[in-house]
């Protein structure tokens, strides 16, 4: 009978899927560099994000303080459809211009169909002033009546 009693509880067990743990979107993101929030040195030119289960980072974008976006390359080595928990990108060029930053990144994982995240970060300094807009001051033209 015991044994019968056993058999049965480990038969419910098995046969009850077992509960997965659900990851919130924002404890998706462990660590990155530039951090949440954080300061950075002029110079900076590569990104690096950790997540707590592996992952596929599809897209990483940046958005300047010109309101001009650039595209994050994967570093060299990575195959398209890596699943993994540290990623490195390097940006087709350094960031100079003081200013806020917005990074944008999309990802799928076993957790997320669909999971896009954002960083904000600085680097300190005087912004550059809005670009002037030259006015062609024209002389009037004479006209024949």
């Amino acid at each position: 009978m015991r044994d019968i009693l056993i058999a049965a509880a480990l038969a419910g067990a098995l046969a009850t899927p077992a509960a997965a743990e659900k990851l919130e979107p924002r404890a998706m993101l462990v660590a990155s560099t530039p951090a949440r929030d954080g300061v950075v040195a002029a110079g900076t030119a590569t990104i690096e994000l950790s997540f707590a289960e592996p992952a596929e980072v599809l897209s990483v974008s940046l958005r300047l303080p010109d309101d001009s976006e650039m595209t994050a390359e994967p570093e060299a080595g990575a195959r398209p459809g890596d699943r993994k928990t540290r990623f490195r990108y390097r940006l087709p060029q350094a960031l100079q211009q003081p200013g806020s930053y917005s990074l944008s990144y999309l990802l799928v994982s076993r957790s997320f169909k669909s999971l896009n995240g954002f960083i904000d970060f600085r680097i300190e300094g005087e912004p550059a002033p809005p670009a002037r807009e030259e006015t062609v001051t024209s002389e009037p033209m004479e006209t024949e009546q």
